[in-house]
Order: structure tokens, then C-alpha cells, then sequence
């Protein structure tokens, strides 16, 4: 037998090597790989700048460890990381060295959408508020809230929403209308376009429109009229037409009936209906007149409240000259 003996100074090197994938997807798992060039004579182990540690057991070259990529977000950020080997010890080797500069990985973007989700209050009151919300939604209907940049939402109503930074939605309110019709009505809203969202992987706008409920206030009625008007002046024997004019469009028929008799209507959607009636007959007399016409009922159109404004309709009745000959007659 022979006995080797170290010799100082001219120890020999070993070195480890640390590799990892080129690539990952964000939300993956990235595993590194240290190598040694020589078997380990004991165990080997490691430290890693990212906290892990690697043991290269005796008599083997490779060990691993498998750490978790960043998170799986809704985000434009691919990046790299590059991780090294901040300590090596073990093993047993004359001298132990870390080759390289470490091992770099880049972190794929995986495209996950975001919906921005329009809501709005179902019920309300004419007059009362409409509030529209728009919301940020991942895929697994959780609320994304660590935005860094506003999002601005244009309503096909006219309404902006701002969702500001670190927040998952904004809210606008809206007058809701109030009418002069004895009914309900619904308001629909939909999103028409969002801007500010370039660093979203896929942000997509809803679709889907929102409906709200306006349902008439009881006492709050808002009042129609309707106005009769006629000729100033027409002659006898001639025509007057009587002409009902509401302030706003009919939501039905609405019927008038006149003292004179007559009967006017104006249809749904429209303001204005007349009745033509004969002026009083051409005669040899004297007997310039006027006719005032009222109307006596009003009724129809679906109105919360409908009233006859004015004090009728006056027309003068003009005479026309009409000679009247004396004739002498004889025996």
C-alpha cells in the first residue's frame, strides 16, 4: 500500500454549476438544477439567493429544487429572474468553486381575462338615482383590485365611471327621468367603451346592457293640459275649426267633448286633433256675433295628470252684406 498525500498549495478544483429553464409560464414552477464536475464526497449543500438550497448527496453530481414562478396575474409583465448560489460547502473537495453567473429564467406572460362588469340599481323612483357600478372580474369571478393604472368607462348614455388605482370599481349616478305618463319605464345602459386598460393581459368590456325600473311616485304627479284655440273671426255661414293642443304627446287616444256638442281626438303620439263645425247661417240681419267653446271632459292618454288650461275658444261671427231688394207690386 501507498499512502497520497495532499500537497499544499496545488489543490485541485471542483465546480458546481447552477442551471434552471430558459422559460416558464408566470404561476408555473421552476426547478433548478446545481452540477458538480466532480462526485461530491459528502453531502454538498447549497444556499440560493431566492432562500432555497440545493443537497448534492455523496457520490452524486446533481441535486435539485423546485420553487413556485410568480403569480399567475391579469397583468402585462413578463420579467426574468435570475438566481445564484450564494454559499457552497460539503462534499469534501480540495477546492470547491461556483461556476457561472448564475440561472436565468423568463416569465411568461399567461393571457388571462378580466371582464369589466356593468351593474346598475334595478328599482327606482322617477326623479330618484340611478347608481351604475363597473367592476373588475377575473376569470374565476373574483374582484382585481391591485390595478396600477385608472380605467375609464363611457357609458352609451354619456356617463363616465372612474375605477381608480387599487380599486376594483367605480360608480356614477343618474337622475332618473320622471314623466308625465301613469306607467312604468325602463332605463337601459350599456357599456360603450373603456380606455387606460393597455396593461391588462385581456380586459374585455361587457356586453351585456343593464335594465332599471322607473316607477311612477305617487303623489308627484306631473301635470298635461290641453288647450282648445279657434279663428279669431270667420263669417257666417262659413266653417270653424277647432283646434286641442296638449303640452305633451298623447300616450293613448284621448278623447275631448266641446259644450258645442262636438267631440275632438287626438291620437296616441300626437299633441294636436280638430273638429270642424258650421258657423252660424248666412242671414240679412244685422247680427254680428261671437261663440265661446269650451271643453267639458277630458280623457285618455295615459296621463298622470291632464287638465284643460284657458277659458275656451272665442270666435266673432262676422255678418256678411247680403241685400234685401223692396219690389213694388201693383194691381
Amino acid at each position: 500500500n501507498t499512502t497520497v498525500t495532499d500537497t499544499p498549495g496545488t489543490d485541485n478544483t471542483t465546480t458546481v454549476t447552477l442551471t434552471a429553464p430558459s422559460a416558464v409560464n408566470e404561476g408555473g414552477q421552476i426547478t433548478y438544477t446545481a452540477t458538480l464536475s466532480n462526485k461530491a464526497g459528502t453531502d454538498v449543500t447549497l444556499k440560493l439567493d431566492n432562500g432555497s438550497s440545493i443537497t448534492i448527496k455523496a457520490g452524486e453530481t446533481v441535486g435539485t429544487v423546485t420553487v413556485p414562478a410568480p403569480t399567475d396575474d391579469v397583468f402585462i409583465d413578463k420579467s426574468t429572474e435570475t438566481v445564484k448560489i450564494t454559499d457552497a460547502s460539503g462534499g469534501n473537495f480540495e477546492k470547491l468553486e461556483v461556476a457561472g453567473n448564475g440561472a436565468t429564467t423568463t416569465i411568461n406572460d399567461t393571457i388571462d381575462k378580466v371582464d369589466v362588469v356593468l351593474t346598475a340599481t334595478t328599482t327606482v323612483g322617477e326623479g330618484g338615482n340611478i347608481v351604475y357600478t363597473a367592476s373588475l372580474v377575473d376569470k374565476n369571478g373574483a374582484p382585481v383590485t391591485n390595478i396600477t393604472n385608472p380605467l375609464t368607462v363611457t357609458l352609451d348614455n354619456g356617463k363616465t365611471i372612474t375605477i381608480g388605482v387599487n380599486q376594483s370599481s367605480g360608480s356614477v349616478s343618474v337622475l332618473a327621468p320622471d314623466d308625465v305618463y301613469k306607467r312604468d319605464q325602463t332605463v337601459t345602459t350599456a357599456i360603450k367603451g373603456v380606455t387606460g386598460g393597455e396593461h391588462f393581459e385581456n380586459l374585455v368590456p361587457g356586453t351585456t346592457a343593464v335594465n332599471t325600473t322607473v316607477t311612477d311616485t305617487p303623489g308627484t304627479d306631473n301635470t298635461t293640459t290641453v288647450t282648445l284655440t279657434a279663428p279669431n273671426a270667420v263669417n257666417e255661414g262659413g266653417q270653424i275649426t277647432y283646434t286641442a293642443t296638449l303640452s305633451n304627446k298623447a300616450g293613448t287616444d284621448v278623447t275631448l267633448k266641446l259644450d258645442n256638442g262636438s267631440s275632438i281626438t287626438i291620437k296616441a303620439g300626437d299633441t294636436v286633433g280638430t273638429v270642424t263645425v258650421p258657423a252660424p247661417s248666412d242671414d240679412v240681419f244685422i247680427d254680428k256675433s261671437s261663440q265661446t267653446v269650451k271643453i267639458t271632459d277630458a280623457s285618455g292618454g295615459n296621463f298622470e295628470k291632464l287638465e284643460v288650461a284657458g277659458n275656451g275658444a272665442t270666435t266673432t261671427i262676422n255678418d256678411t252684406i247680403d241685400k234685401v231688394d223692396v219690389v213694388l207690386t201693383a194691381t
